[in-house]
């Protein structure tokens, strides 16, 4: 596909229907076919479409584009999807990675050049509450939003329901988690990459099949297209993401009612978007994984099972209690009133206030644990090893003066088992809040986040009364953290893969591995047994 083609696709798409006559398409053999030749679309629509309802001028619109060109193939449809996915989840990492090296590096530097007399945990309160407040104003701005829960609850249905417009909730969907991940919540931009790549992959669908009951299998196959093409382009890691979106819409373990149709497509949209990420993009960037969990001795099969048995159903426990908190912070932080329910919403006023003391609440959260601002993929390798590897030094790591007054040092190992546990505890309480104060963003790091410093807790408790503990170290937090995880989300295979592929060369994956997809499938099917509850509300 010519880049000119994606260019224009992609502006269609962000701007409305009325731009099509600057569209131009290949013959009937497709956009892929050698020697096509350019066709201009039927006139512009933007004068007559006035006089239309808006779903008559839509209908309109589809029909048009369905009939004036032939239907594109599965193949080049899922690439050309892989590529613009692509395109914009790089560029949206290049604008949140200069938000976050502006809010939190060149900030600090005005505000205690100006204010230095102020105490330096001020600034991480007061960030924070401002990025509350900015959210409660842009939530009520833009009442129309969509979300990941949106996205498992429309997927999870059979038949599965349509997606609404990309040109009404792109644009909020990405510009709400832009601010959310700037100013330090933990959540991060995993879910809105889901999101945001399954709107734009339906959206191509209706404009290449039209908008017809018979084309909604091709929105729902290109919507997941989309999804994997986005998150592999964020996270860099292949077919990962195909089979995050394909098990995010199940309760269980398993893959979407979709799958047989949509995970090659989907693997098709990831091959594409790694290939201009990687080879066209960042082609000089160095591949590979770069966490590293340290070495193990030879494990016996005994002591591999056991780890991976206790680890998920830590993770199970972990997880159930996680969903629960957020379950009662939303009903705490947003009780419906008679009158919301009459609006079919809450007011301005009520997203600012709720917003903004959530903020507040984080705010201080993380000026006492510092190492549990963003959504943990950029300090990862901090908890991984227990903190050997300074918060300071990782790509989210902050000035030593913002984190002078911590109640554990960010900067240095962790020094008893209870210090690990209070950074792990804090970190799942600060997504728990995120989560119930509507902050849009991912889970897939912040838990990965939160369970490695409780397994470096529970390992340390048991180190003090039990000798031989410390080798299982590094295998015990790969397990609790894949555990942890997919027991939220339900995404065991797809959990694996993307802590596999994130691992460093040095990292002994052929020992770990079995350990790790045994835990992170027991933590999905123990948290079923222990809540009937979860963390999506799932339609099947």
């Amino acid at each position: 596909m010519r880049p000119t083609s994606a260019i224009s696709l992609l502006f269609l798409i962000l701007n409305g229907h009325g731009t099509s006559a600057l569209i131009t398409e290949t013959s009937s053999k497709g956009l892929f076919s050698g020697g096509a030749q350019k066709r201009q679309l039927a006139p512009s629509f933007a004068s007559t479409s006035h006089e239309l309802p808006t779903e008559t001028k839509q209908a309109s619109i589809f029909a048009s584009a369905s009939s004036d060109t032939a239907p594109l193939g599965e193949v080049p449809a899922s690439l050309t999807v892989g590529v613009i996915t692509a395109a914009m989840g790089f560029v949206y990492g290049k604008v949140l990675s200069t938000c976050v090296s502006t809010v939190w590096h060149r900030a600090p530097s005005l505000f205690f050049k100006r204010f230095g007399s102020l105490h330096p945990t001020y600034f991480i309160t007061a960030t924070c509450t401002v990025g509350g407040i900015l959210m409660g104003l842009l939530s009520a701005k833009f009442s129309s939003t969509f979300t990941v829960a949106d996205f498992v609850a429309s997927f999870s249905n059979v038949p599965a329901k349509s997606l609404p417009e990309s040109r009404v909730h792109l644009f909020p969907l990405l510009l709400l988690s832009l601010v959310t991940s700037s100013f330090g919540f933990s959540v991060g931009p995993e879910a809105p990459m889901v999101c945001a790549g399954a709107l734009l992959g339906s959206s191509l669908a209706k404009y290449w099949y039209g908008n017809a009951e018979a084309s909604k299998s091709k929105q729902e196959v290109l919507a997941y297209a989309g999804a994997a093409g986005a998150l592999t382009a964020f996270m860099g890691i292949p077919i990962a993401g195909s089979i995050f979106a394909l098990e995010l819409t199940r309760s269980n373990a398993g893959l979407a009612a979709s799958s047989d149709r949509a995970l090659s497509p989907s693997i098709l949209s990831s091959i594409a978007a790694i290939t201009v990420i990687r080879g066209i993009l960042l082609p000089a960037k160095a591949v590979g994984g770069h966490f590293a969990y340290g070495s193990i001795d030879v494990l016996s099969g005994r002591t591999m099972m056991a780890t991976a048995a206790i680890c998920g159903l830590g993770g199970a426990f972990i997880g159930t209690i996680f969903h629960k908190l957020v379950h009662l912070l939303k009903d705490i932080a947003w009780p419906a009133s008679a009158n919301d329910k009459k609006r079919g919403g809450f007011s301005g006023k009520r997203q600012v206030m709720a917003k903004a003391l959530i903020g507040l609440t984080v705010g201080i959260l993380s000026s006492k644990f510092p190492q549990t601002l963003f959504w943990g993929e950029g300090s990862l390798q901090c908890v991984v090893d227990g903190q050997a590897t300074a918060f300071a030094a990782t790509k989210h790591g902050i000035s030593n003066l913002l984190t002078s007054h911590a109640q554990v040092n960010p900067n240095l190992p962790f020094e008893t088992a209870f210090a690990a546990m209070q950074v792990g505890v804090a970190k799942l309480i600060s997504i728990a809040l995120a989560c119930a104060g509507k902050f849009p963003g991912g889970i897939i790091f912040p838990l990965f986040f939160a369970a490695a410093p409780i397994a470096h807790a529970a390992c340390s408790f048991l180190g003090s009364v039990t000798s031989g503990i410390s080798p299982v170290v590094p295998l015990a937090v790969m397990c609790l953290m894949a555990a942890t995880q997919a027991s939220v989300t339900r995404t065991p295979l797809a959990t694996v893969l993307m802590l596999s592929l994130s691992a460093s060369a040095g990292t002994e994956l052929s020992p770990m591995l079995p350990a790790c997809l045994v835990s992170s499938y027991l933590g999905v099917y123990l948290s079923r047994k222990i809540s009937k509850e979860s963390y999506f509300q799932y339609s099947e």
